[in-house]
């Protein structure tokens, strides 16, 4: 499995390096890139989660999945527990890097070449965990304020409304057009070279100079990438799930780069929007060696 992760991950920059080309030539300008953005989020990663649920109900697998978004919501909880140990009060941004990996745009990629469909069924129980807790206390440790907080911005964002109307068709059986599958398994394909054209942006809007230039980057790439990575194998393989797929794709979201919401919030609610935009860059660039070493430790483990 390393070989294909580490393959996969060489893919995945390749189109990285295509997305800095189409910057930097300017052939997509920054509103490009925004409407990309939001295609990708809206309607691409939505569709992907969708897709990972048409399959013949298996109450195993539903009873896997609840364990999987169980397992998302410890290792994120104790995340939350770690980074207020290992970083200062005022590194709110440094926090939020460290706490919420890029489960969709990395993960999701990573997943569907090692594990296929199936494990980005498993991967939805994740994002879910990610999502809620991303838009309640990740929304208040950047702003600082819990009226940022709302029930509708939890319930109403993309990947939890892809993973509730994939998880209704699963639960159901509601019959569905295979036309209608069809195009929705085509849209979903274009999650990947999307989201790594996305990341390519955000490398060539980078300042590499400034990119490489903060100490306090390194100690929380490290905490993000390795730290809290190893710390999550270790409580995943100490719940009874029991699953190698299950447990590699739990692997792989809490090993991901930072989550790209620790720029895009940091704008949105005040935080240092381009400090936050470096760390992603960061974790995604280094990512690319650290990735196959926490598998191949998690395959050593759960294998």
């Amino acid at each position: 499995m390393i070989g294909i992760v580490f393959q996969q991950l060489l893919t995945m920059f390749s189109i990285m390096f295509f997305g800095f080309i189409l910057i930097r030539t300017n052939v997509i300008t920054s509103e490009g890139t925004r409407q990309i953005s939001t295609i990708l989020s809206l309607f691409v990663m939505p569709a992907t989660m969708i897709t990972s649920f048409n399959a013949d109900f298996d109450g195993q697998r539903l009873k896997l999945l609840l364990w999987a978004t169980l397992a998302a919501f410890l290792t994120i909880s104790i995340r939350v527990f770690l980074v207020r140990v290992l970083l200062k009060k005022e590194d709110q941004i440094d926090k939020y890097a460290t706490i919420f990996p890029n489960a969709g745009f990395v993960g999701i990629p990573l997943v569907l070449a090692t594990v296929g469909y199936e494990g980005v069924f498993f991967m939805s129980g994740y994002i879910m965990a990610n999502n809620i807790t991303q838009w309640t206390y990740g929304q208040y440790l950047i702003s600082g304020d819990k009226k940022a907080m709302t029930l509708r911005q939890t319930i109403l964002n993309p990947g939890m409304i892809g993973a509730a109307i994939g998880l209704f068709f699963y639960i159901s059986r509601f019959p569905v057009p295979a036309f209608l599958w069809k195009s929705v398994d085509s849209l979903a394909a274009l999650n990947t070279p999307l989201a790594m054209i996305i990341l390519g942006s955000y490398i060539a809007n980078s300042n590499f100079s400034e990119l490489f230039a903060f100490p306090k980057a390194y100690w929380t790439t490290f905490l993000r990438l390795i730290a809290t990575a190893l710390v999550s194998i270790g409580i995943i393989y100490l719940l009874p799930i029991d699953d190698y797929k299950v447990e590699i794709v739990l692997t792989i979201a809490s090993c991901a780069p930072s989550a790209t919401n620790t720029a895009i919030l940091g704008r949105l609610f005040g935080g240092d929007y381009e400090y936050g935009a470096r760390l992603v860059v960061l974790t995604t660039l280094l990512s690319l060696f650290t990735i196959p070493i926490i598998v191949q430790l998690a395959q050593l483990l759960f294998g």
